[in-house]
């Protein structure tokens, strides 16, 4: 039967050619289909976050927070190491009092990308709302170290640090930010001041002539760094590391040796052996650092020795100790000595003239008086003689603007009588006035500024409020940092209170270029005022973009606290820049 016939072999050989033809085939067209699938799967993933990151912002931006969350939690189960949906998780709970899973979130996302700004920002400033004050300055340290080239970064640093009181560590901050922006003057008198509350007085002094050498005569710059240095070694106020060797709990042993040598020391000083005296006037002062007597003699024998750049500093001491009149007056006629040798001609002239102008005073006051025989008074006579000598060596704005503060202050006001009380209020306050809002400004960096109506101010380009059950409200902000573009619409100075507001209190934000302090009429860049209410503990004030768009540049806002926006009224600044290239 044809059925039980046998096949040729050749036939045979072709059948199974074809046959395996046929699997090679499938073989190859299932393996292109896997491939494909594959491809298309992970097309389909990349798709997909971008997918969830989307609808997640649209559930976040309606007020579905939970949704979003659950969105994000569906998206990070698939894709377990996407930065993007981490990013976005953790601003979300940033935003809604998840400040711990914040940070574990950003915390995932520098674990693979170390140098991301955006989110090293977002960090910090969780920190910082959340009060990890030591956590959120270690953040800043990787910022500056990232973003070396950003002196905002550096400043910020440092002034955080003065905050809690790592005033050592602030120094090479500072140095930092004013190496990056030496056109800023200013911003080394904050660096003077750093170095003055370690007891550098030196560098201290270095810094602020290095300002007045190049400060325009009779400029505010001039004025505050003047201040300053008149603060090294005439002020109560020596730095916040000062304090004294001995306590008021000295031992009875100390005071008794205290007692005992100063007979030797008087000796030795109405001898005229001021070598000899001065080790003694000096321990008697690390016994008993309240002892004026000593302070006075210290410095007096320091000048006779010729020390006169630290018998300034001795004499300086003296106005933080109890002081009679006469040694006061003493102490400032041979400060004014020792100014004329160190050619300090126009310090010298402020010590005389606020001297001869005492002594005309006592002298109208006294006309008709008989004064106790031995009473040693001001030599009028003797004090014109300095100023003659002085006189020459000071320019000629700052004499006549010294000289002609007496002249004011005797006009005749016979027709102030006639005017009513408040014309003459307006009058005094026209004239104490500033002319410019900011020139306060300068001195906030370089003064002891570090406490504030602020427990902090962080710009950031968008805000969120996060209502409580209570009815109370937090305002959180989102994408912080020191650095927006050109094209940044709005950017939010989001703020905390110390303390919760006590009443209705106006707040006001005033933006300006950052000048080097030299500038007058400051142009208003960017602006906002804000009412707090009874008990609010956050704020935020929106800078719109300006007409013109932002230019780069760095920026200095002043924050005031009442009715008017003033140098008086000033309690804050905070610093911004824009560029125009950004990379988050």
């Amino acid at each position: 039967m044809i059925g039980n016939r046998s096949v040729p072999s050749a036939t045979h050989a072709l059948v199974n050619r074809l046959l395996l033809f046929r699997v090679t085939v499938v073989l190859n067209i299932l393996l292109v289909l896997a491939i494909g699938v594959q491809a298309f799967a992970q097309g389909s993933a990349v798709l997909s976050e971008e997918r969830v990151a989307a609808e997640a912002k649209a559930a976040w931006d309606s007020g579905a927070v939970l949704s979003a969350l659950e969105l994000l939690d569906q998206g990070i189960d698939a894709n377990p190491r996407s930065l993007v949906l981490h990013k976005l998780r953790g601003d979300i709970l940033a935003a809604f009092r998840g400040p711990q899973e914040a940070v574990h979130e950003y915390d995932v996302v520098l674990a693979d990308d170390p140098a991301s700004l955006s989110t090293r920002w977002a960090k910090w400033s969780v920190l910082v709302w959340w009060g990890r004050e030591e956590e959120a300055i270690e953040e800043l340290r990787h910022i500056a170290r990232i973003d070396d080239r950003n002196p905002l970064a550096h400043l910020r640093l440092a002034q955080e640090l003065r905050k809690v009181d790592r005033l050592e560590e602030s120094i090479e901050s500072y140095r930092a930010a004013v190496e990056l922006a030496p056109e800023l003057s200013d911003w080394r008198l904050a660096l003077a001041r750093a170095r003055f509350d370690v007891l550098d007085y030196g560098g201290a002094e270095a810094e602020l002539r290095f300002v007045l050498e190049r400060a325009p005569s009779g400029s505010l710059l001039e004025l505050t760094a003047r201040n300053q240095l008149a603060q090294l070694y005439e002020s109560m106020d020596r730095g916040r590391r000062f304090t004294p060797v001995l306590t008021p709990g000295a031992t009875a042993e100390q005071l008794k040796e205290w007692a005992a040598i100063r007979a030797d020391a008087w000796k030795l000083f109405v001898a005229g052996r001021y070598r000899e005296a001065e080790p003694i006037y000096r321990k008697m002062l690390t016994l008993n650092p309240r002892d004026a007597l000593a302070t006075h003699q210290l410095g007096i024998t320091l000048m006779q020795l010729g020390q006169c750049e630290e018998a300034l500093a001795v004499f300086g001491n003296l106005f933080s100790l109890d002081l009679s009149e006469e040694d006061y007056a003493d102490a400032m006629f041979r400060m004014g000595q020792c100014l004329v040798k160190l050619e300090r001609w126009e310090e010298a002239f402020v010590h005389f003239h606020m001297l001869y102008d005492a002594a005309v005073e006592f002298e109208a006051a006294n006309k008709n008086v008989a004064l106790p025989a031995g009473m040693r008074v001001l030599s009028k006579e003797k004090l014109a003689k300095w100023l003659d000598t002085v006189r020459p060596h000071v320019p000629d704005a700052v004499r006549h603007e010294l000289e002609s503060e007496k002249s004011d202050a005797t006009v005749d006001d016979r027709g102030d009588a006639e005017s009513s009380e408040e014309t003459r209020y307006a009058e005094a306050a026209r004239q104490v006035e500033p002319q410019n809002v900011l020139d306060a400004g300068v001195s906030l960096m370089g003064r002891d500024a570090d406490f504030s109506w602020f427990r902090f101010v962080i710009p950031a380009g968008k805000v969120v409020r996060d209502d409580f059950p209570t009815g109370a409200h937090d305002f959180i902000p989102l994408n912080p940092g020191d650095t927006f573009p050109t094209t940044q619409p709005e950017i939010y100075l989001v703020f905390g209170l110390v303390s919760a507001s006590y009443d209705s209190v106006p707040l006001a934000a005033q933006c300006f270029m950052e000048s080097d302090g030299q500038r007058e009429g400051q142009r208003v860049v960017a602006q906002d005022r804000v009412m707090t209410a009874t008990n609010d503990q956050s704020g935020y004030f929106m800078l719109a973009r300006p007409a013109t768009g932002w230019a780069p540049g760095l920026y200095r806002c002043g924050l005031f606290a009442g009715e008017r926006a003033n140098a008086y009224t000033m309690v804050d600044e905070v610093r911004f820049r824009i560029v125009d290239r950004f990379q988050p």
